[in-house]
């Protein structure tokens, strides 16, 4: 191929990376702990370095907060200026690939490949349009594994192994998981060595000159460790950090830091959800083709013809393998999550699976007897190690391979990726508080699972809700347990709930997946008990308080048996007429059995208060859960055997007269108003009839 196609191919391939990647930037789609580094960096535009309000330092991320700060500083705050860093990282990863692909293979085909596949990949688009470190991380890993294997495989110089080391120290900056990379890095360069059977002979003098070298990358390396090691006492659970006081502490902390770390076991289970990932449907052929070339690899290996692009196949393999193995049968949940593998393996697999298709190219090729090749368009790599395989170079019948590589790829790779560059965000957090910051009102309260993504955009956040895994701090003044970003208080139950409702106005900021799955039943229902949804975007809901928020109760106060076609069944209720609201409001509490997981129709409740005429005098007909009552809770519900607790607010009209009414319940479908059928109807109408009650 011609340089000047060459060229013109790049360069189109990096501004479909670029445009697909500003795309997704300005989609509006976040990822929940971006408000996290968006937060970080506002900080550090504002102090000087990433201390939160809680005076947490907030090292992860330390080098994308210090890259993102300046742009907040000059431009002010904004969602967009703050993820520009990573959409530059992302493209520059993108770049880096084809010239790694090019020079590790010795093939200027393998490096076209690499570029289309990094330019196409769904998940490097995406993570090169978020304010998270993934990018920067990957793009360092990138570099640090490129020149560490020019280094100390393919051209053993000094200068290419200090960048290395100096991109891997930088990627640790960036990102504190790449410190486990380093026994992998370790195993698979040491084991490459071997194959390749040289080592390092140098004179005494030069001898010399590498013992300071290694004492350097030693230092260097061992900074970098204690900065990512270091960096997670802070984050250790509350009995962990409590063990870390007192006599011995020292040991305790330590222990805790490494109990983060390291947990091996063995089992499918730790390590399947990795594996998963590149057998799925975006990512099983690169999976195959990484095994065309490690496999190619292997075979020569063991007939003794390892060539430079052999050994290259090699490391990337070993570095793939090794990282699955460590996460999952060696390390801690904490570090197991299958994001990390977009630094840690990414990079490898997508080398491996451009030189695998770059070798069955170019088997197609002669396979087809396109003309063998006669010159070396693109120079040796290695002039001083083995002579470049003549027969792996790209002559003139060849230069159809390359359009060939990208049809292949981009017929495959074109739809996730357009889907990933054009989507559109429906809200989030950001647009959530942005309604809240609104209709805000002088003494009202914010609560929320995400205090920082409160405090970044209504600077403040009251309280810390959640359940189950609390980040918290204990505060020294007020010696509460706070959130670790912002130090909000914590509040973890129902009675820290309704203690943070007698506030004059109470705002509850949450995501769906969160609020059902972070919360006990009970603590769901009290918010729907005692809150109003008064705002969705996206899958953040927006609650506020009730004028008179009233608790209902754990249990009921009177027993009823009434069937709803086997779908759910109302066994108790609870109403005191002696509480009621200055607006006039009663509180009737609902008890319901679910007996089924799925409902055919989104049901609605109706209340209805009937005088002895039977005249309707009061209604309040309202949907479960503010009809987000969904197939998993009812299904979770009746497993735990658990309530489903459900209040509705009668008004009861002013000058009510005195006498009796009548309290009817049941279940219509809003679309056609049809009633749900009750078993042993007794009213004629599919309602029960809860009870008679008396207004003197």
């Amino acid at each position: 191929m011609s340089p000047k196609l060459t060229y013109f191919l790049i360069l189109l391939l990096l501004l479909v990376a670029f445009a697909l990647r500003l795309g997704h930037l300005l989609a509006g789609i976040f990822h929940i702990d971006e408000y996290i580094s968006m937060l970080a960096a506002q900080m550090t535009a504002q102090k000087g370095g990433p201390i939160f309000p809680s005076g947490l330092f907030y090292h992860q991320g330390l080098l994308l907060s210090y890259l993102a700060a300046p742009l907040l500083q000059s431009v002010g705050f904004r969602e967009e200026i703050a993820r520009w860093p990573s959409l530059l990282a992302g493209v520059l990863a993108v770049a880096a690939f084809y010239h790694a692909g090019r020079r590790l293979f010795q093939t200027s085909l393998a490096g076209l490949l690499a570029l289309t596949l990094a330019t196409l990949d769904p998940e490097m688009i995406v993570w090169s349009a978020r304010m998270r470190m993934y990018a920067l991380a990957g793009l360092l890993m990138l570099l640090a594994l490129y020149f560490l294997a020019q280094g100390l495989l393919f051209r053993p110089n000094r200068f290419d192994r200090l960048i290395g080391v100096g991109c891997y120290f930088a990627a640790i900056l960036a990102h504190s998981v790449v410190v486990v990379a380093l026994p992998v890095w370790t195993l698979a360069f040491g084991a490459c060595l071997l194959a390749d059977r040289r080592t390092f002979k140098p004179d005494w003098q030069r001898q010399k000159a590498l013992i300071l070298e290694l004492l350097f990358v030693g230092v260097v390396l061992a900074a970098g460790v204690v900065f990512a090691v270091g960096g997670q006492i802070p984050f250790l659970s509350p009995p962990a950090a409590e063990s870390s006081s007192g006599p011995g502490s020292s040991a305790g902390g330590l222990a805790g830091v490494f109990a983060k770390f390291l947990d091996p076991g063995l089992g499918w289970n730790r390590i399947d959800d990795f594996i998963y990932i590149y057998t799925a449907d975006e990512y099983w052929p690169l999976l195959i083709l990484s095994g065309v070339s490690l496999g190619l690899a292997l075979a020569a290996l063991f007939r003794r013809r390892l060539t430079p692009r052999d050994l290259a196949a090699l490391l990337l393999g070993l570095i793939f393998i090794l990282t699955i193995a460590e996460l999952g049968l060696a390390l801690a949940s904490t570090w197991r999550k299958t994001r990390y593998l977009f630094i840690l393996c990414h990079p490898a697999v997508l080398l491996l699976a451009a030189d695998g298709l770059a070798r069955i190219l170019e088997f197609l090729g002669r396979f087809l007897f396109l003309r063998p090749p006669t010159t070396d368009p693109f120079g040796k790599l290695r002039t001083d190690r083995r002579p470049l395989n003549r027969n792996s170079l790209l002559p003139t019948p060849y230069f159809l391979l390359p359009f060939l590589g990208v049809i292949l790829i981009a017929g495959f790779w074109a739809e996730p990726a357009l889907d990933a560059g054009l989507a559109q965000g429906t809200g989030n957090y950001n647009t959530a508080f942005r309604w809240v910051e609104a209709h805000w009102q002088e003494g009202d309260r914010v609560m929320t699972v995400h205090p920082s993504a409160a405090y970044l955009y209504l600077g403040r956040s009251d309280y810390y809700a959640t359940q189950g895994t609390a980040r918290v701090f204990v505060d020294d003044e007020s010696e509460e347990e706070v959130d670790r970003y912002v130090g909000s208080t914590l509040v973890d139950s129902v009675e820290g709930l309704n203690t943070a409702l007698e506030s004059p106005r109470l705002w509850f900021v949450v995501d769906q997946d969160r609020f059902f799955n972070r919360y006990e039943p009970f603590f769901i229902q009290q918010v729907f008990a005692q809150m109003d949804l008064r705002h969705e975007t996206g899958r953040v809901l927006v609650f506020l308080s009730h004028p008179y928020p009233r608790p209902v109760p754990p249990e009921p106060a009177k027993i009823v048996a009434a069937n709803f076609s086997d779908l759910i069944e109302l066994a108790g209720y609870t109403l005191d007429l002696a509480a009621v609201a200055p607006d006039r409001t009663v509180q009737l509490g609902l008890y319901w059995r679910p007996l089924a997981t799925h409902f055919q129709h989104p049901y609605k409740v109706f209340v209805q208060l009937r005088n002895e005429q039977g005249q309707t005098v009061a209604q309040a007909d309202h949907f479960m859960y503010e009809g987000l009552l969904s197939g998993s809770v009812l299904g979770q519900l009746k497993q735990q055997q658990e309530w489903l607790r459900d209040t509705a607010d009668l008004a009861l009209p002013e000058n009510l007269p005195s006498g009796s009414y009548d309290l009817f319940i049941g279940l219509y479908d809003p679309a056609t108003f049809e009633r749900v059928p009750l078993s042993a109807d007794a009213s004629g109408e599919n309602a029960v009839l809860l009870a008679t009650i008396s207004i003197p």
